[in-house]
């Protein structure tokens, strides 16, 4: 399967997907629909999906030139498919940012799991100064980082850097610019080293855990513990390697 605007490679359990447009990995319908034909791939491939950029930059958002009335039905369908894509992701989906991540370029980070950002990473949703709004970001920030902070991101258009990203719980680890592509593999490596099942599982039961009240929220998580995690063959061989002081064999199931 070949693909003109990203890049794909499976290795040892993680599957890379690298926009692969520099300098600014301007996010165009093509790279969206190979995105998301990239990422359905990669659920059925992986354990951990990765999607990060080539060059010095994540990338600097949507094509402006498809946000004009006759091509933007087509481009927020799209999108919204992509993002809608990576969210129900049962595998766990991390964003390595280096450089811009701005608007549309900002939001798909924002729908993966974790975010890895370098030290001169930049982020946000500058729509507002075109007199446009970011609809992913509208709907995902608030619930991330609080109505006050969301407001002064989206109406302000101003980008952040790593280091308030994480204070505002956006990024969840800031490595070295020099460094910052070992430090990711360094990462996902110990993702990997966990039990595929237990990350599957454990992922369903955190994004379970986001929009339900705790009493509905506890029976939800339980149950998921009790009839599918603690019902699996790693489960069994993680407590049995913890006993026999051994390093435990996932078989995934």
């Amino acid at each position: 399967m070949g693909f003109e605007k990203i890049g794909y490679q499976v290795e040892e359990g993680a599957a890379w997907i690298k926009l692969a447009s520099p300098p600014l990995n301007v996010v165009d319908l093509k790279m969206m629909r190979e995105l998301i034909e990239a990422v359905e791939k990669a659920e059925e491939e992986a354990d951990v999906v990765v999607i990060g950029s080539e060059g010095k930059h994540f990338s600097a958002g949507a094509e402006i030139k498809e946000h004009f009335p006759d091509k933007a039905p087509e481009l927020i369908s799209t999108f919204t498919e992509l993002i809608g894509k990576i969210l129900r992701c049962e595998k766990v989906t991390v964003a390595a940012v280096k450089g811009y991540a701005l608007g549309g370029g900002f939001e798909i980070p924002l729908a993966c799991d974790i975010i890895l950002a370098s030290q001169n990473a930049k982020m946000g949703v500058p729509e507002i100064t075109l007199s446009h709004y970011p609809p992913i970001a509208i709907a995902l920030l608030p619930r991330m980082v609080g109505w006050k902070n969301a407001y002064d991101i989206i109406l302000t258009g101003e980008a952040v850097d790593a280091n308030r990203a994480r204070e505002m719980g956006i990024v969840s680890r800031v490595f070295s610019d020099d460094t910052f592509d070992e430090d990711v593999k360094k990462y996902v490596k110990g993702l990997l080293e966990k039990s595929p099942a237990a990350l599957r599982i454990t992922k369903k039961a955190i994004k379970a855990s986001i929009s339900l009240p705790f009493d509905s929220l506890t029976d939800i998580i339980n149950d998921i513990y009790l009839s599918q995690l603690i019902k699996t063959e790693d489960a069994v061989e993680g407590l049995n390697a913890f006993l026999e002081k051994r390093k435990p064999v996932w078989k995934s199931r």
